[in-house]
């Protein structure tokens, strides 16, 4: 029984266990109100996918899953997640306005390195000429719609289970993230980039359509409007590196050793399925992909360094404290 469970019990005189019983009730029921708002605004006004947005859900959830624990849980949860949510909305506006800076946008480099790769043929090409049709969308491209969706959602939720399970796994993989969202923003600034999409508008390869909603149809949802209106005015050359692909692979990458092994051939299989959408749907060459993933590499080796680094510093003053200590001699 929590501290707080333990002030109920005493403050009303009811038996321990029908307490925390009627404390867990409370919290369940709280969890069902918010799953089922969840459900009905996802039905009604659409999938949230701002990152704000899927924040603010996120903290509702975690909110009513702390019913009966230590008031200082609240107070944390908005130490913790006002920061993250200021933070990705710096990004978000920033990344809007990174093209404005007039460097010349790139569109061959990437067509030229894919083709190098694979023979003379860009992916992005052969999938869409073999496995989409744009006025007949198959069941696959739910799949594909969803796994590119999942790029706005994923991290958050796992957030999410971490804050309420492990706070020092929450905050590592936090930082790991949004190291890897503005390494890919200073990248978008100084190397713009097309998307295939928009290299075929340009004549550069044969026609691409932007196909990543088609599974919506399918699905029988759609995204909520103010991710609409933020596509408006999101960064169309950010391509170079893909983050939905640096996402996936940190996201991998991040759980392998800290998983049981039964759970890693989904981990391995998220960042590839991920690639596959991205190359398929038009959006991305597997150059921006493989960049992504290196990225998302160096992000983790990088923090992985610092971490030991400074847990070994810590060690070495403690120890330094220990040896240094006076000891006072007690008399007979």
């Amino acid at each position: 029984m929590t501290t707080a469970e333990l002030e109920i019990h005493a403050r009303s005189g009811v038996p321990p266990h029908s307490e925390l019983q009627k404390v867990r009730l409370v919290r369940r029921l709280a969890l069902l109100a918010w799953l089922a708002a969840l459900v009905f605004s996802t039905l009604t006004w659409g999938v949230p996918l701002q990152s704000v947005m899927v924040i603010a859900w996120t903290c509702a959830g975690l909110a009513c899953a702390s019913i009966g624990r230590e008031r200082s849980e609240i107070v944390q949860l908005v130490k913790d997640w006002a920061p993250l949510a200021l933070i990705l909305l710096f990004y978000d506006v920033s990344r809007g306005v990174a093209d404005q800076v007039g460097i010349p946008v790139h569109f061959t480099s990437m067509i030229d390195f894919d083709r190098w790769v694979f023979a003379g043929q860009v992916p992005t090409v052969w999938l869409q000429e073999r496995i989409i049709d744009v006025g007949n969308p198959n069941w696959w491209e739910a799949g594909f719609t969803l796994v590119y969706t999942s790029h706005f959602i994923v991290w958050l939720a796992i957030a999410g289970v971490l804050w309420n399970r492990n706070r020092e796994m929450f905050r590592g993989f936090t930082r790991r993230l949004l190291s890897l969202s503005f390494a890919g923003l200073i990248t978008y600034i100084v190397y713009p980039a097309a998307p295939p999409w928009m290299a075929s508008q340009e004549g550069l390869i044969e026609t691409i359509h932007r196909s990543t909603a088609n599974g919506w149809n399918l699905i029988g949802l759609r995204t909520a409007k103010s991710m609409e209106r933020g596509q408006a005015v999101v960064n169309k050359v950010a391509a170079v590196p893909s983050l939905h692909a640096g996402f996936a692979a940190l996201i991998a990458m991040y759980f392998w050793p800290r998983v049981r092994w039964y759970w890693r051939p989904l981990l391995a299989a998220y960042p590839l399925a991920m690639g596959l959408t991205l190359m398929a749907t038009g959006e991305h060459y597997f150059f921006d992909i493989l960049l992504g993933w290196i990225y998302a590499a160096a992000v983790l080796v990088g923090w992985n360094w610092w971490d030991k680094r400074t847990a070994g510093r810590a060690e070495n003053e403690d120890g330094a404290d220990a040896s240094t200590a006076t000891v006072v001699p007690v008399a007979p």
